[in-house]
C-alpha cells in the first residue's frame, strides 16, 4: 500500500521484529488444530459403531494432539466447540438410530479453518493500520518484549470490530515507537473493552486534564468544576453516573469519583522574552496549558482539582484515543478556573524546552 513507502527503514525493521515475535506464536497455534483434526479423523471414522465411544475417542485424541502440538487454550476451545456440535447431533434419536455422524469431519475442519483465517485477517488489518500510524516515526532499533508480543497478538487475533481494530493498531504502533508504553495489564483491559464502553471512554478522554512527566501520566482526571460526580455533575456531557460505572467496571477510572489532586504546580506564567516556562503545564484537548493568576496568590498555596480520575491503564489507553472537541465543557472549565482567580494560557511547543524538573505534586484524596 502507499503508506508503506513513507515508513522509514529503521521503523519498518523494528516493526518486522514485532510481527515475527508475535505472529510466530499465533502461527504455531494455528497449526495445532489442523494437525489434531487430521489425526482425529481416523478415530472418528473407526468409532462409528458406538456414538458415545466416537465422541470420547475424538475428544481424547484431539486434546492429546493439541497438547503435543503446542496448542494453547484458544486452540483447545476451538476443538471443544466443534466436538460439542458433534455431541449435540449424536444425541438426536435419528442420528443414533442411523448410526451415522450428522456433522462430517470435513465440516468440522471447515469451521476451524474459517476461524483461523478470520484471525489472520484481523491481525493483517491491525498490522496495516499500525504501519500507517508509524508513517512519521523514526524508531530506534530494539528487541521487542516476547511476553508483550505474545499477549498482544493472541488477544488481537480475535478483534473483528473495525472500531476496536483502530485502537489495537494504535497500541501496537505506540509500543513499537515507545517500548513499555502499554502494560500487559492494560492489554487485558483493552481485550474486554467493547465498542459501547470505548465510546464512553472517548467522551471521558476528550474532557480530561492531565499532568505528564517524561511521557508518563502523573495524573489524569475530568474536573467536576465544583460539582459532585456521584450527583451526576457531568451528566450534561454524557458522563452520568451510569456511564462512569461502565468505565469503572472496565478498570479505566478509579472507584472514588470525587478524588482530588493538588495542581498548584500548574499555576505560573510564561516569560515571553526568555521563552521560559516557569511552571509545569497540564494537557487538555491535545494542547499544553498553564494557569495564570489573575489576582495575588501565594505560590505555595494548595490548589485542589476534584474529579473523575483515570487508572494507570486508563491513562495509558487515553494516549490512543482520538479526542473530540466539547466547546460547552471547555467554556465551563475556563469559567471554573476564573472563579479561582486563574485563567488558562496555552503554552506553545517551542516554550516547553525550558520545563524545570520539579517534583510531581503530592497525591490527592
Amino acid at each position: 500500500m502507499d503508506e508503506l513507502a513513507i515508513v522509514s527503514a529503521s521503523t519498518l525493521l523494528v516493526f518486522a521484529k514485532y510481527l515475527a515475535s508475535g505472529i510466530g506464536v499465533v502461527a504455531s497455534h494455528r497449526l495445532a488444530p489442523w494437525m489434531a483434526r487430521q489425526r482425529a479423523d481416523a478415530d472418528l471414522i473407526a468409532a462409528q459403531a458406538d456414538a458415545d465411544a466416537r465422541v470420547i475417542a475424538a475428544q481424547g485424541d484431539a486434546d492429546a494432539q493439541i497438547i503435543r502440538a503446542g496448542g494453547d487454550a484458544g486452540s483447545l476451545r476451538l476443538i471443544a466447540e466443534a466436538q460439542e456440535e458433534v455431541r449435540s447431533q449424536l444425541a438426536g434419536p435419528a442420528a443414533l438410530a442411523g448410526g451415522e455422524i450428522a456433522i462430517s469431519n470435513a465440516e468440522i475442519q471447515q469451521r476451524v479453518t474459517f476461524q483461523e483465517e478470520k484471525r489472520y485477517r484481523n491481525i493483517a488489518s491491525i498490522a496495516d493500520q499500525a504501519l500507517v500510524e508509524l508513517a512519521s516515526a523514526d524508531v530506534r532499533d530494539h528487541e521487542p518484549d516476547p511476553d508483550w508480543t505474545a499477549r498482544f497478538f493472541n488477544e488481537a487475533q480475535d478483534v473483528s470490530s473495525e472500531e476496536m481494530q483502530v485502537l489495537w493498531a494504535k497500541v501496537l504502533a505506540g509500543e513499537v515507537e515507545r517500548p513499555g508504553s502499554t502494560s500487559l495489564r492494560t492489554l487485558s483491559i483493552l481485550r474486554d473493552l467493547n465498542s459501547d464502553a470505548a465510546t464512553v471512554f472517548q467522551r471521558l478522554c476528550s474532557l480530561t486534564v492531565s499532568i505528564r512527566h517524561e511521557g508518563a501520566f502523573v495524573d489524569a482526571r475530568v474536573p467536576t468544576l465544583g460539582g459532585d460526580s456521584e450527583g451526576n455533575a457531568l451528566k450534561d456531557h454524557d458522563l452520568g453516573f451510569g456511564q462512569l460505572n461502565i468505565l469503572n467496571e472496565h478498570g479505566l477510572i478509579i472507584s472514588d469519583y470525587n478524588s482530588w489532586r493538588d495542581y498548584r504546580s500548574c499555576i505560573g506564567f510564561v516569560d515571553r522574552e526568555s521563552s521560559q516556562l516557569l511552571r509545569i503545564p497540564f494537557w487538555y484537548q491535545n494542547r499544553f496549558w498553564i494557569l495564570e493568576p489573575t489576582t495575588a496568590r501565594n505560590r505555595d498555596q494548595e490548589f485542589r482539582l476534584t474529579g473523575v480520575a483515570l487508572t494507570h491503564a486508563g491513562g495509558e489507553l487515553s494516549r490512543i484515543v482520538d479526542l473530540r472537541p466539547d466547546a460547552a465543557y471547555t467554556e465551563k472549565l475556563d469559567a471554573f478556573f476564573k472563579r479561582q482567580g486563574l485563567r488558562m494560557v496555552e503554552v506553545a511547543a517551542s516554550e516547553l524546552h525550558a520545563l524545570p524538573h520539579w517534583p510531581p505534586p503530592p497525591a490527592g484524596g
